[in-house]
């Protein structure tokens, strides 16, 4: 069995599980969070649109991480390699997954991509779990020992399920730039641009904020869906590139915001 999660804290935990005997198989972290950016080659294992999507995201990163798009692509790269080797040799996969955007995506995905002779489980965390934050769940808010009773807890799709995952799949790939939300239990389609009014009305508020205060806040008040500090970060970069806001580089220290 292949164990697909996104994220490395869940795929941690799941690596514990299994060090411990409470699960069997390997343990697949997939790398790309599928949330936002564009769709169209998501699926393949050297996707340009994605890779520069993720480019776009991580050069915006305060502090800045020397080489983290490299290694995200290579992690990736392995990530794609691990999968097409599993479904070679004919070995069953179980997505362990929240109600976020970017696990309904994988799963969507990987609906699609799974050959027909391949066995495809889901562990829904949000059927057995109960939730820190209202309405939303996520494996990388569970320890290993909460998500140890869940390893028998798999669901396995049926053909109908994964054509049904396969078609959405398609759709999304489509559907352009853009950031993708669950809501009542749907993905939906919303601007790029979505949260900056909450990043701007944060940084009215102070006048002038570090980048990680503002973005770290702004996380905070994003109370419907589940965001990256990331993502935020480049909308800070891109509001700074229109002029919406002042960055203030100082030789040495952290990143500074002022508001215009």
């Amino acid at each position: 069995m292949l164990h697909v999660v996104a994220g490395s804290y869940a795929a941690d935990c799941l690596q514990a599980l299994l060090a411990d005997g409470q699960l069997a198989g390997t343990v697949l972290d997939w790398p790309d969070e599928l949330s936002n950016g564009p769709l169209a080659d998501a699926d393949q294992i050297d996707p340009q649109l994605r890779t520069a999507h993720w480019q776009r995201l991580l050069r915006a990163y305060q502090p800045p991480q020397p080489d983290w798009d490299e290694a995200w692509q290579r992690q990736r790269a392995g990530a794609c390699r691990s999968l097409l080797q599993a479904w070679e040799q004919t070995m069953p996969l179980t997505l362990w997954l929240g109600n976020h955007a970017g696990d309904a995506l994988l799963l969507r995905m990987l609906a699609a991509q799974c050959p027909e002779h391949s066995a495809l489980w889901v562990i829904d965390i949000s059927r057995h779990l109960d939730t820190p934050r209202p309405g939303l769940w996520a494996v990388g808010m569970y320890s290993a020992a909460e998500l140890a009773p869940l390893a028998g807890q798999a669901r396995l799709l049926s053909r109908a399920e994964r054509q049904t995952l396969a078609a959405e799949w398609a759709y999304w790939q489509g559907a352009g730039d853009c950031v993708r939300e669950v809501q009542a239990g749907s993905l939906h389609r919303r601007a790029l641009s979505c949260y900056d009014k909450v990043l701007l009305d944060g940084l009215a508020a102070h006048g002038s904020v570090s980048a990680a205060r503002l973005v770290g806040e702004s996380m905070g008040r994003i109370d419907h869906t589940f965001v990256s500090d990331i993502f935020l970060f480049w909308r800070v970069l891109t509001l700074a590139e229109a002029g919406a806001l002042r960055l203030l580089n100082r030789a040495g220290q952290p990143l500074l915001l002022a508001a215009i």
